[in-house]
């Protein structure tokens, strides 16, 4: 009677747990939209253009989670990429120039990143231009070309999701690898380093919080050892009946 009790407020607790996870499939992809960058900022270049109320200038320090404004006092966070929120979304150009203050921004998770089994990162961005928009995200010095996951549809709107995997090149990070640090994302630049496209960032998802469990093989020898086992225990009940 105990037992079945544990299990059952187990059970109960599994089902609580599943009830407050906010999970989302996309594109063959399973995630919990609560994973979302907690805190964008605008690294460089920013929002010059339009509604006042919507212009945006670089933080001071794009390394600071708690920054707010940039150097003239303008707002300076992007705050319609924080979360999940496909509705809002930001464009990263170039400023209306070719090699000069890109449009870049600095991600903040409530957790660290941790390098996992897969992607580890996926980027929504908004399909609402003709151009080929990739996504580029930055780490240490080094730039990783996101892979185009699927192209989903939400609410009518369609968005491309770009898969980043930390184990890849350049990045190469090791399995279980820690990533404090904030990441940094920009349109694409081909080799000659020029923009492909202006890519117009909507949300950016999490999927690895955890140190990754590997999983250990049980040596083939074990289970003759767990049936030699099993075959005693069922010899020893036969031989108490007999007597």
């Amino acid at each position: 009677m105990k037992k079945l009790l544990i299990s059952a407020l187990g059970l109960g607790f599994g089902l609580m747990a599943s009830a407050n996870a906010a999970e989302m499939t996309l594109g063959g992809i399973t995630f919990d939209t609560d994973n979302s960058a907690s805190t964008v900022l605008w690294a460089q270049g920013g929002v010059f253009a339009g509604n006042l109320d919507n212009r945006r200038e670089a933080c001071v320090d794009p390394t600071d989670s708690s920054s707010t404004v940039g150097a003239t006092g303008v707002e300076c966070r992007a705050l319609e990429v924080t979360g999940f929120d496909l509705d809002t979304d930001v464009e990263l150009d170039e400023n209306n120039t070719v090699t000069q203050d890109p449009d870049v921004l600095s991600v903040f998770f409530d957790d660290d990143l941790i390098n996992g089994d897969g992607f580890d990162i996926i980027v929504f961005e908004t399909q609402d231009q003709d151009d080929p928009p990739a996504v580029t995200m930055i780490l240490n010095g080094t730039q990783l070309i996101g892979e185009r996951i699927a192209v989903v549809e939400v609410d009518g709107d369609t968005f491309t999701m770009w898969g980043f995997d930390f184990a890849n090149l350049p990045f190469d990070l090791a399995m279980g690898a820690t990533i404090s640090a904030p990441l940094y994302l920009q349109t694409a630049r081909d080799d000659e380093n020029t923009p492909v496209g202006s890519s117009d960032i909507a949300a950016i998802v999490g999927l690895n919080f955890g140190v990754p469990t590997p999983e250990i093989p049980l040596p083939a020898a074990a289970w003759l050892f767990i049936a030699g086992i099993t075959g005693l225990g069922f010899a020893g009940r036969n031989k108490r009946k007999a007597a």
